[in-house]
């Protein structure tokens, strides 16, 4: 009996000992950190995944090229069918610049700089068209952020040859 009355003793000032929880709250601060910096690990990864899958689409992918046969020829007239076509471009473009923000920023210039760069030299008079036809000074402001970024980067990149 006096074993049990010592035990529940020792464990009662056990815990209401302030070096345990000073302890007790470091354990806990440092899992806490490591879990936040595991989540922003995972976030960037889901958002490296997404872009990719962005990026590589088939439909996305062929529509890169026809725009692409522009940067030569940068001045020749749009088709009502290529301007809606560049339009889907743009809202793609926009919603992968989107991303960036989660991902490494010097990462994702490095994979998607010098295309950017060039899509937004060929775009960016469709960009501005759509802009005041629709009343919206901020539409597709995220692919005009990474475009510019990306001429700037990339300065000499915007012509095929």
């Amino acid at each position: 009996m006096i074993y049990i009355q010592t035990c529940s003793t020792s464990f009662w000032s056990f815990l209401t000992n302030d070096i345990f929880w000073s302890a007790f709250g470091a354990i806990a601060t440092a899992i806490g950190a490591i879990a936040i910096v595991f989540a922003i690990s995972q976030i960037r990864f889901e958002a490296w995944l997404k872009a990719q899958e962005i990026w590589t689409a088939s439909e996305f992918t062929n529509l890169r090229e026809r725009i692409y046969q522009r940067l030569n020829n940068s001045n020749a007239d749009w088709s009502n069918e290529e301007e809606n076509k560049a339009k889907d471009a743009c809202r793609k473009l926009d919603e992968l610049a989107g991303l960036i923000p989660y991902l490494p920023k010097k990462i994702a210039i490095k994979a998607w700089g010098v295309p950017y760069a060039k899509l937004w030299t060929i775009l960016e008079p469709i960009v501005i068209k759509e802009r005041k036809l629709m009343e919206w000074p901020d539409k597709w402001k995220a692919f005009e952020k990474l475009g510019k970024s990306s001429l700037k980067q990339h300065p000499g990149k915007t012509k095929i040859k």
